[in-house]
């Protein structure tokens, strides 16, 4: 999930001011720098030129890459993560436990231009029981004394490019953004921690989906952080680092769940992790739900292909609005 956040803070000029990243004038792309070592044809330093540069942007691109995929073309790529879904419905008692929320990703890069990558990317989540930590197909809402039909999270396609500049057209003019992401750096450790705090029209309208729509205007809040070793990261012989983190989400109730409008929200929180190892590592009852339900998700696209899906786009796809329970 941590990628999708990431490609909504590309793809949106809102996340991108929200998440701190800063508006910049027009410009063409970062041009080559003299004396670097090809990779793919291009001239990307591997080793950062020697120290890493947390405010160029160019800097920024590579690292991601590493972090997040692999800067060779089309090496496959799995990120895991594992956690909590609670529920806040008022300011009067602690936030309720409800499910677990564990699955995995699958990317691929290929790169297109000197510290730019095309990102190919597609991932799977589960809610889980939390005495169990088995995936539910279904779960009774404690809230409304109902049981409900459990919708996973699969998307396909989540795609988008890793380059120095970000260009596109409001309105008339051109806007660029630099592809800069908040650092820590303190000795061989490094952190980048960014979010993304977005509000828009929510896909599920009220009048044709009331049991399942919050509302006209979907607010989410995604905090994300991904933590190395910075001798890893330099070093130009690996092309991606281990690397883990954490991922948490503040949003409305979801669909399935059948809270219409009701006051509250939900709140994740899981565990990050590069499985270097492979789909092969993966918890078994993963492994086991994945292959009996969403085969084609343990390996990442090897295509592009548009327009990125959002989970409530696919909810609209394929489920029917559910009616009221008589009385009700």
């Amino acid at each position: 999930m941590i990628v999708s956040a990431v490609d909504r803070i590309l793809l949106s000029r809102r996340g991108l001011l929200e998440a701190g990243l800063g508006l910049a004038a027009a410009s063409a792309a970062l041009g080559p720098i003299q004396g670097c070592a090809k990779s793919n044809g291009f001239n990307t330093q591997l080793d950062f030129g020697g120290a890493f540069d947390p405010k160029r942007a160019e800097h920024n691109t590579l690292a991601f890459c590493k972090l997040m995929s692999d800067t060779r073309d089309g090496v496959e790529n799995c990120g895991y993560f594992k956690g909590n879904v609670l529920a806040y419905v008022d300011g009067n008692q602690a936030l309720k436990p409800l499910f677990g929320y564990e699955g995995f990703g699958m990317t691929r890069t290929f790169q297109v231009g000197d510290y730019a990558w095309r990102k190919l990317h597609k991932e799977v989540a589960y809610y889980t029981d939390l005495k169990t930590g088995e995936v539910m197909d279904e779960w009774h809402n404690p809230f409304l004394d109902e049981t409900v039909r459990v919708i996973q999270v699969h998307n396909d396609v989540v795609n988008s490019n890793w380059a120095p500049t970000y260009s596109f057209g409001v309105g008339p003019e051109m806007v660029s953004y630099p592809f800069i992401f908040p650092w820590l750096v303190m000795g061989d450790n490094a952190v980048v921690d960014f979010g993304v705090n977005t509000a828009h029209a929510a896909v599920l309208m009220p009048d044709k989906w009331p049991r399942e729509s919050h509302g006209k205007i979907t607010q989410v809040l995604e905090a994300i952080q991904i933590h190395t070793r910075l001798s890893d990261l330099m070093d130009p012989k690996q092309t991606s680092v281990h690397a883990s983190g954490s991922w948490q989400r503040i949003s409305p109730w979801l669909p399935w769940m059948l809270m219409g409008q009701r006051p509250g929200h939900l709140f994740y929180k899981t565990v990050t992790r590069r499985m270097h190892e492979g789909v092969e590592a993966l918890p078994a009852h993963i492994r086991a739900y994945t292959e009996a339900n969403y085969p084609d998700y343990f390996t990442a696209p090897t295509e592009w292909a548009e327009p990125n899906v959002s989970s409530y786009e696919v909810y609209e796809r394929e489920v029917e609005p559910q009616p009221f329970k008589d009385g009700a």
